[in-house]
């Protein structure tokens, strides 16, 4: 009986699943009945930021999607994509750009076969590029370079009715399907590319404006009060500010004002986009987030520079996640339950985990995303041990259904309860934070104080476990009754950035950390074990993971607890640093010092 329910909870899902794809297929397939108009519209400007490299390159046969790199003649479609990544990329038109960057003869061409390629094999409704989001991509690429196509085409009036009948027919399945489109950058993705083709094709004020509004209603159903989205990825979030963006200026510059809950929604998500970002200006990578900014960094600055919204958000927390910055050194910290319901396939067991970047240079961060290396790699950068956060007895903070054919590999029992509290007062910067993800398999709860001093050159931290009620020492006195050991080992973990040169020393207890800046600092603990171990940095853009190292303090809850502490101090190497903040006075005492 107890597998029961789960059973019938996937027959129902793979009915609705199956009735969801029959459905899509019709609408693609009725596309055919669009309407297309004689001539194009007015243009829809490209505020996008194209690689004239990666043009050169692609009109040459190189193609690179996706942290992939293949060869080969001719337009791309008879390709056999490596992942799903690749093949979106490829559907989606994101190649776009970056020929209309090139802007030669060739890449001109180029881009003109490729389009009419795609639609001479798939225009008709049929293909993996028929899904809303990817439509919608699609939609927003031809919608800004239409004039471009266009222009290439010449006198050849065949070629160009062939494009606009094409652009007629997303249009028509966009207006039918955007609503079965996944809530998140998909759903906005589906929209922003029925405004944009609407523009493009120069249909009528009413249509226009209609779908203006659907945009702003999902513009205020999905951008939360503090300028959050639901699944708190923060790459997520800077895609569907992009698009809030890039169709707010759309519409302004075809003389059409958005919906207001449209630009209230771009106001508030700026200051939240802001607290999320490190240093070196890319974003904090959590719950799938893997690129952040880092390969195209130009896309944040753009995105931000084109909203006009001002304001860097208050002390509280940003769609979950608590910052500190004094100085140079930046730190963000998850402090909020991971997502949930439509998002629990892809969040990560985060809880407490935190980046640190000094400067322009990144120092503690996470593994990334690893679904372009498999499932395996996929489920395995999810857990705790992949972020630097807290691991009792290598247990993530939050369960994992395992791989559902249907419903996939979902985080459940996820902390019920996340606390954070932060105090800025002269002798610095503190937080307080503490989640019960832990109580359930151990009876205990985890608790992580920080402090950084206001010059940012201290960060001091310590992480206790505790068992305080009854019911959570009961527990926790059945857990280490079955440990083969004294009590639960616990280990906090530290992912070093690969630019990042660790080694031992120079005591027992401590760690030398060198940047490329040629700043020197030093890690030590105390109450633990240390451990300077192998690990790996995931970036999407490169086809193998990247080697670095992991610090690691380990030591065993008894008792009904446990503690360490630990600090990151800038040494007095005498490293050039004319960026660093200079205080007249020492910081006052924070948390317990290391040594």
């Amino acid at each position: 009986m107890a597998g029961l329910v789960p059973f019938l909870r996937r027959q129902v899902r793979r009915l609705a699943l199956g009735r969801a794809r029959a459905v899509n297929a019709w609408r693609a397939r009725a596309s055919v009945l669009a309407r297309v108009p004689a001539q194009a519209g007015p243009g829809v400007e490209s505020r996008a930021i194209g690689s004239f490299e990666r043009g050169r390159a692609l009109a040459g046969g190189e193609i690179a999607l996706a942290g992939h790199s293949l060869r080969h003649d001719g337009p791309p479609w008879s390709l056999t994509p490596p992942d799903t990544a690749f093949r979106d990329a490829l559907h989606g038109f994101d190649w776009v750009e970056d020929l209309a960057a090139a802007g030669d003869a060739r890449a001109r061409r180029t881009l003109a076969a490729w389009v009419a390629d795609w639609d001479s094999r798939y225009g008709s409704g049929s293909g993996p590029g028929w899904a809303p989001g990817l439509a919608g991509r699609r939609m927003i690429h031809l919608s800004c370079h239409l004039g471009l196509l266009t222009a290439t085409a010449g006198e050849d009036t065949a070629a160009i009715r062939r494009l606009l009948r094409s652009l007629a027919r997303q249009e028509r399945y966009l207006a039918r399907a955007w609503g079965a489109a996944a809530p998140g950058a998909e759903r906005f993705e589906a929209l922003a590319g029925l405004v944009f083709v609407t523009l493009a094709l120069g249909r009528p004020l009413a249509r226009l404006q209609e779908r203006a509004r659907l945009f702003g209603a999902e513009c205020a159903r999905a951008v939360g009060p503090d300028g959050g989205i639901a699944s708190r990825s923060p790459e997520e979030l800077l895609e569907v500010f992009t698009l809030m963006v890039r169709t707010e200026r759309a519409l302004e510059e075809a003389g059409r004002l958005p919906d207001p809950r449209h630009r209230e929604a771009v106001v508030r998500a700026a200051p939240t986009l802001r607290a999320l970002r490190m240093g070196d200006g890319a974003l904090a990578r959590f719950h799938g987030g893997g690129r952040g900014g880092r390969d195209n960094p130009g896309q944040l600055d753009r995105a931000l520079v084109d909203s006009g919204a001002r304001g860097r958000g208050g002390a509280g927390l940003a769609m979950g996640f608590a910052r500190l910055q004094a100085g140079r050194t930046t730190l963000v910290l998850d402090a909020a339950p991971p997502p949930g319901g439509a998002h629990a396939g892809r969040a990560h067991a985060s809880t407490l985990g935190l980046e640190i970047s000094v400067g322009r240079r990144p120092l503690v961060g996470s593994l990334g995303p690893g679904a372009q290396f498999g499932e395996e790699w996929r489920r395995a950068c999810r857990a705790t041990g992949s972020h630097s956060a807290l691991v009792v007895e290598h247990v993530s903070s939050a369960r994992f259904t395992g791989a559902d054919p249907v419903l996939g590999d979902r985080l459940t029992d996820p902390p019920a309860h996340v606390e954070a509290e932060r105090v800025e007062d002269p002798s610095g910067l503190w937080l307080q934070t503490a989640h019960d993800g832990y109580v359930a398999p151990f009876g205990l709860v985890h608790q992580r104080r920080l402090f950084l001093a206001p010059d940012g050159l201290d960060l001091r931290g310590e992480d206790t476990l505790t068992a305080t009620t009854e019911a959570q020492r009961a527990r926790f006195a059945a857990a280490v009754e079955g440990a083969p050991r004294l009590g639960l080992a616990f280990s906090a973990i530290f992912h070093l950035h690969p630019d990042v040169e660790a080694e031992s020393g120079p005591a027992a207890n401590a760690v030398t950390l060198r940047l490329p800046s040629g700043e020197t600092w030093i890690f030590r603990q105390s109450g633990g074990a240390l451990e300077l171990a192998e690990s790996v940095f995931i970036d999407q853009e490169r086809l193998e993971a990247r080697e670095t190292k992991q610090v690691v303090v380990t030591s065993r809850a008894v008792e009904y607890g446990g503690r360490v502490t630990w600090a990151f101090r800038r040494a007095e190497d005498g490293a050039p640093s004319t960026r660093d903040v200079v205080t007249d006075s020492a910081p006052a005492a924070g948390p317990p010092d290391p040594g």
